[in-house]
């Protein structure tokens, strides 16, 4: 058994290193600090080129995050009991996961993507007006 990682979806892991602010802390090419994004990725592995200057620490959080909105490109809209958390660190997680995938250019079923994101965010702000009234 192999312990090769799957090909990255390079523009989902270039969209997770915008929001880590790699290209402004990490990354050695010249065009991507500049250009404030992430713009190299290696075509054998898809991952962009600052993950490998990363320590094994950062890579972790880096890989954590990039699953989690590989999940949330796949999963936000389905009829699943996913992304239903309203307040703490998994709220947080699902707020970054969900904001990395909506930039990603070939979502399946726009509509019905963009439809559950504003019913969450809408149950996300009903719950928050809530918890303030308990206060």
């Amino acid at each position: 058994m192999s312990d090769s990682k799957p090909p990255l979806d390079a523009h989902l892991a270039m969209c997770t290193a915008d929001v880590m602010a790699m290209p402004q802390m990490v990354c050695r090419r010249h065009s991507c600090r500049r250009g404030q994004r992430c713009r190299w990725y290696f075509e054998t592995s898809r991952e962009p080129c600052c993950l490998r200057n990363l320590d094994p620490g950062q890579r972790a959080i880096f890989d954590q995050i990039y699953q989690a909105a590989h999940f949330a490109k796949g999963f936000l809209g389905s009829d699943g009991p996913f992304f239903e958390a309203l307040s703490g660190p998994e709220r947080l997680s699902d707020d970054l996961s969900i904001a990395i995938a909506r930039n990603v250019a070939h979502r399946w079923m726009v509509a019905r993507w963009d439809k559950a994101r504003r019913a969450r965010e809408k149950r996300i702000a009903a719950a928050d007006r809530l918890r303030d009234a308990e206060e």
